[in-house]
């Protein structure tokens, strides 16, 4: 079948989860609203379905669900998509999430294109759909070399074909010299598979891939090269932006507007007073406001933020906390909720 009379894709972004990892932040946020570099994380995941030809996009709620739609509404208007929201009363984890977002969409025949709402990276993903539909597999995975501070667990052979997942094998594996990878959340499904996974609590991995791995049946790989970032504590989320703001061409796209002086990034250059001490690189938004006498960097994102004159903050990204005294360093606080964390010196 040529690609040109595949129906166009739909995507799917799984947006229920708890994302206890970054509580108690995410007590007040859901995790797909936290913002990376002053922007939801949601928004990259709708920036490259977009980018795949997506016009229709689901996204499973249960978490603060209520917060999620008018956030996403407006980015949906902004990328022209149609956002269909799918309300989990009991959350369904990952394979129930896919298939109630597939059902929610009207159960198209089409590729269902699933990203996470809680990842950044660059990615192609039409030319993995081109590559995905072009195999003839009812699933595709996208993975990419495995990294130190990430569990891995996917392993492939010499021909890149999927052979193993956690502790699970392929009937061929055992003759075959396998490499380890990471997945990166991102999968593109096939209705007939689709229609085979139940409504109702399930993981992607481990009841529906595994299962069909061990009867020898094909789940394929496509192998990403480019950056990727899981977010899922503190410490990761801020060495990443760290990661980004000293090299911002490391993440294609990264939001930040062009730099002031060394790796300064402020958008509102009337709200920081001449007297401020900034040291880069630093991002300040639009409603960050910096006294005279603050100091402020390195490694500092913030916005809704009044620091004044005494405030000192380094190492830090902090969001929505009004007005703000004293010390902050090695922590990340977003509407009242603060946590810290350590890094290697």
């Amino acid at each position: 079948m040529m690609a040109e009379s595949w129906p166009a894709p739909v995507g799917g972004v799984l947006c229920a989860g708890y994302g206890s990892r970054l509580a108690p932040l995410t007590d007040v946020l859901p995790k797909p609203l936290m913002p990376f570099l002053n922007t939801p994380l949601v928004a990259y995941a709708l920036n490259h379905l977009v980018g795949a030809g997506v016009e229709r996009v689901g996204m499973n709620l249960h978490h603060l669900p209520d917060a999620v739609p008018p956030v996403a509404d407006r980015l949906c208007a902004n990328f022209g998509l149609r956002p269909t929201y799918i309300r989990e009363w009991e959350i369904l984890g990952t394979a129930g999430g896919v298939r109630g977002i597939w059902q929610g969409l009207g159960e198209p025949e089409a590729t269902l294109i699933v990203l996470n709402g809680d990842s950044v990276m660059n990615i192609d993903l039409r030319a993995h759909l081109q590559a995905h539909r072009e195999s003839g597999a009812l699933a595709s995975m996208v993975v990419r070399p495995r990294a130190e501070d990430q569990p891995g667990r996917v392993w492939l052979n010499q021909d890149g074909e999927l052979r193993g997942l956690r502790d699970a094998r392929h009937p061929q594996a055992s003759s075959e010299t396998l490499a380890e990878y990471d997945f990166t959340g991102v999968h593109f499904l096939e209705p007939e598979l689709l229609r085979q996974i139940p409504l109702e609590l399930g993981c992607m991995v481990g009841d529906v891939y595994i299962p069909l791995l061990e009867k020898g049946e094909r789940i394929n790989a496509l192998v990403n090269e480019g950056f990727w970032a899981a977010l899922d504590t503190p410490r990761l989320f801020f060495e990443t932006t760290r990661r980004v703001l000293h090299e911002p061409g490391l993440f294609e796209q990264a939001p930040l507007p062009q730099a002031l002086g060394q790796s300064l990034y402020i958008y509102n250059e009337a709200t920081i007073d001449d007297k401020a001490r900034l040291a880069g690189p630093i991002l300040a938004g639009l409603h960050a406001m910096v006294g005279a006498g603050a100091q402020v960097g390195p490694d500092v994102v913030l916005d809704g933020v009044e620091l004044r004159g005494g405030a000192r903050v380094r190492e830090a990204i902090l969001y929505g906390m009004g007005q703000l005294e004293g010390d902050w360093e090695r922590c990340m606080a977003v509407a009242g909720k603060v946590v810290s964390f350590e890094l290697d010196d």
